[in-house]
């Protein structure tokens, strides 16, 4: 059975519907992208799925258990972590309390130590920077101490929210080769990316979203290389 399933999500915020009628669903292990153009629906189709934005209608079931309007601390609760694209930091807290944020709801103290000794180990970058205030920190460590801060809670899937977004090529490669770390060590993604060729690239599976409907899924290098998808959908040329 799949780890993670959203069936027929339709939502948006307030009276408006910006995705309609999209089913995805996520395996243990695996990479998931979700891309398409810009207001395609990407990005509320994530937050839909954690509370954060309308849901007008659908299911979402985690483990087989639906937690379709799920509290977004619930969500953290029950295994789902999520790094937003933007403000996913506390800027005026150091890079360790960010940390210990992300462990808030865990009682386990000797876990937490061991499990900060384990990001400092995956992020070096962090390491180096504990006792900075977060606002210091260049794009791409931000992005690095979201995603850390969201392992905190030790989540068996991570929602992320275009996690390259704005950064240089070097930062992003950085930030996707920890995130396939992350993937190879048993942590399953769901992604909403901008970058169409790093997403699909890497993804055991993809969704190619158009105007709030789904318009193609499948294995993303097979996705990445139909022509007709590249320039119908994702804005590139029919060559990688």
């Amino acid at each position: 059975m799949p780890l993670f399933e959203a069936k027929n999500i339709c939502a948006g915020y307030g009276d408006v519907m910006i995705v309609n009628d999209v089913s995805l669903s996520v395996s243990n292990g695996d990479l998931v992208a979700i891309v398409g153009p810009n207001g395609s629906g990407k990005s509320t189709l994530l937050k839909s799925l954690l509370g954060l934005a309308h849901l007008f209608s659908g299911q979402v079931l985690y483990r087989e258990r639906d937690i379709t309007r799920i509290a977004p601390w619930q969500a953290v609760e029950v295994g789902l972590g999520y790094v937003p694209q933007v403000n996913n930091v506390f800027t005026n807290l150091t890079v360790n309390e960010n940390l210990e944020m992300g462990a808030y709801h865990r009682h386990d103290k000797a876990g937490i130590r061991s499990d900060l000794e384990e990001m400092y180990q995956r992020f070096p970058e962090l390491a180096a920077r504990k006792k900075a205030r977060a606002e210091t920190l260049s794009g791409g460590e931000r992005q690095l101490l979201a995603i850390a801060r969201a392992m905190m809670a030790r989540p068996r899937l991570l929602l992320l929210d275009e996690p390259l977004a704005f950064l240089s090529p070097k930062a992003s490669e950085v930030v996707l080769n920890r995130l396939l770390q992350i993937q190879a060590e048993g942590t399953s993604l769901l992604l909403v990316e901008q970058n169409t060729i790093k997403a699909l690239q890497n993804a055991s599976y993809g969704y190619i979203l158009n105007e709030g409907r789904c318009v193609m899924e499948g294995k993303g290098p097979q996705l990445l290389a139909d022509g007709s998808l590249r320039e119908r959908f994702l804005g590139l040329g029919k060559e990688v």
